[in-house]
């Protein structure tokens, strides 16, 4: 249960920074206690599906897109870089993807 709890909490995470929202203005926007998301994001409270589901809402993302699992954790590295990425904004993230594609090309 842990590790649903962990997914739970990083997906908030990255869908919330992904959209260039703070933890305050998801909590204004999903009617959620002060410090509520800060906790949540760090495995503080057990998170009730009523308040899975306003964040959702807050967040403007459906279940399948909240629970993307459909990348294999077969390298930690890989995941965490691709982790990392998904946490920035768009534009951010296209600067890296370039960057990386254009080392990628270069060391062929």
């Amino acid at each position: 249960m842990e590790k649903l709890q962990a997914y739970i909490s990083k997906r908030i995470r990255i869908l919330r920074t992904k959209q260039g929202m703070t933890q305050e203005q998801l909590e204004e926007k999903g009617e959620l206690p002060t410090n509520y998301v800060y906790k949540l994001e760090n495995l503080e409270p057990n998170i009730k599906i009523q308040t899975l589901e306003k964040i959702m809402k807050a967040l403007d993302v459906d279940i399948a897109t909240f629970f993307d699992v459909t990348l294999k954790e077969e390298n930690i590295e890989l995941t965490q870089l691709v982790d990392n990425i998904k946490s920035l904004p768009d534009y951010k993230q296209q600067k890296i993807i370039s960057a990386i594609n254009t080392l990628i090309q270069e060391t062929k």
